[in-house]
């Protein structure tokens, strides 16, 4: 045994607010400061968990980006994003189901020399806050059954149409992907995202 660990590595990227430290607490069990008014995450930071059985390495490293969008470019925060993209196996996008997909796909663009030619890297996006009641229908609408803690049929329709805008938005232009819903505060698709990531 010669003490390095095998790792493999996640990048976590998306807008502020959209729930990137919160999705990471809730999948590896750490407790990342998270606010849901105010971005808490303004350096580049990593986080190495052993894997007990969850992968064939050793351990898992998360990288957890500040957020796009924090200033009007993503100039201060670039080379944390290059530098995380570059050493993972897996990048995370989280979005939300609120529409706004230009920054990370502008971002995502300006990323893809970072990735090593040849290397096999995993692409979820995972979609974020689906139990929200801002962002999509009216305030009357009924969208998370609490007893099955699962989304309704109305927003799971709704959640459907959002996989459709993110597949015709995305394909094509970064990396092949898979979209996993998820609400981290309710603990809803955090294995299928895991599973995802790891497979």
């Amino acid at each position: 045994m010669n003490g390095v660990l095998h790792t493999y590595n996640i990048c976590f990227l998306g807008r502020t607010g959209n729930g990137k430290s919160s999705l990471i607490n809730n999948l590896f069990g750490l407790s990342l400061p998270t606010d849901p008014l105010v971005s808490c995450t303004k350096t580049l930071s990593s986080t190495t968990i052993l894997s007990q059985g969850k992968s064939n390495y050793d351990a898992i490293t998360v990288f957890d980006t500040p957020g796009i969008g924090e200033f009007s470019s993503v100039v201060p925060y670039q080379k944390y994003y290059e530098h995380s993209v570059s050493q993972s196996h897996c990048i995370v996008l989280v979005t939300t189901l609120d529409r706004t997909d230009a920054p990370a796909q502008r971002l995502l663009l300006s990323l893809k020399d970072f990735i090593e030619h040849g290397k096999d890297v995993r692409f979820v996006i995972a979609l974020n806050h689906i139990d929200s009641r801002v962002t999509v229908g009216s305030a009357d609408d009924v969208v998370w059954d609490d007893v099955a803690n699962m989304p309704t049929p109305c927003r799971l329709a709704q959640i459907e149409q959002r996989i459709e805008e993110i597949k015709r938005k995305f394909d094509g232009k970064f990396l092949p992907f898979d979209v996993v819903p998820v609400c981290a505060i309710r603990q809803y698709g955090i294995s299928e995202l895991m599973k995802k990531m790891l497979e």
